[in-house]
């Protein structure tokens, strides 16, 4: 059984980027961030853009509006070398998101002269699917907020959330918390949802410890889903050129 999984939308933001001028920041500074990381995030106040320890793949994945494992190739540095960006797009109204991502396309291409590519590659992937016997998900009150909270008491790993999506729980467990593979959502399930997941992470039972389930065996008893290993064409970008940006 093969699944195609593509974006669309970032293919045509790629094709977008390279058929005319794009969006630019009236200013910006970039600085190394340092080996030490202690956060990692993007914050946008009126016209002004801050980034924190972002590597250049960081900065693609978030431009393009991909998930990591949908970014290959470049050198190493790309991946392991994190930057401090402070920016400011022209006027003072605020900057939408959708803005953001156009205007760190540019930054991408003229600061660190990045040049990619699209590519649809075979790849193991995990399908969040619904088990036998079907979902164990409380749908969430119309007025709900949406959050997720994360906590590691013990040796678990705890997730508690309100109005959460299936795209969001298969995007948590893609590459990350114990998954050694993207993740994509086949449940067919498009409600939010109310639940509480404990596992703790990585590939093999915690000494058989029934309290301390991976998340493979979490999922399926607690809710309901399970996550079926197939191949499956996945769109990527393809880093083809790029240089470390000078300091300004």
């Amino acid at each position: 059984m093969r699944h195609r999984w593509f974006s669309r939308l970032a293919l045509l933001a790629l094709l977008s980027w390279t058929a005319r001028a794009q969006p630019a920041f009236e200013v910006a500074s970039i600085r190394s961030h340092g080996p030490e990381v202690h956060s990692v995030g993007l914050n946008i106040s009126g016209p002004r853009v801050t980034v924190e320890a972002f590597s250049l793949t960081n900065i693609i994945t978030y431009a393009f509006d991909l998930q990591s494992y949908q970014v290959l190739g470049g050198p190493d540095w790309a991946r392991s070398d994190r930057y401090d960006i402070a920016a400011k797009a022209e006027g003072e109204g605020t900057v939408t998101k959708e803005q953001v991502r156009e205007m760190l396309k540019t930054l991408a291409a003229d600061r660190f002269k990045v040049q990619v590519h699209t590519e649809t590659r075979e790849m193991p992937v995990y399908l969040l699917v619904v088990a036998k016997g079907g979902p164990k998900l409380k749908e969430s009150a119309p007025d709900a907020t949406s959050l997720m909270m994360m906590s590691s008491p013990g040796r678990t790993t705890r997730i508690t959330t309100t109005r959460g999506s299936m795209d969001q729980l298969a995007l948590q467990f893609s590459n990350a918390n114990g998954v050694d593979r993207p993740v994509l959502n086949n449940t067919g399930l498009s409600g939010g949802y109310d639940y509480k997941l404990n596992w703790t992470p990585g590939l093999a039972p915690a000494d058989s410890d029934p309290e301390a389930p991976t998340i493979f065996t979490a999922l399926q008893e607690q809710l309901g889903l399970r996550l079926e290993p197939q191949r499956a064409s996945v769109e990527v970008l393809i880093i083809d050129r790029t240089e470390k940006p000078g300091e300004n």
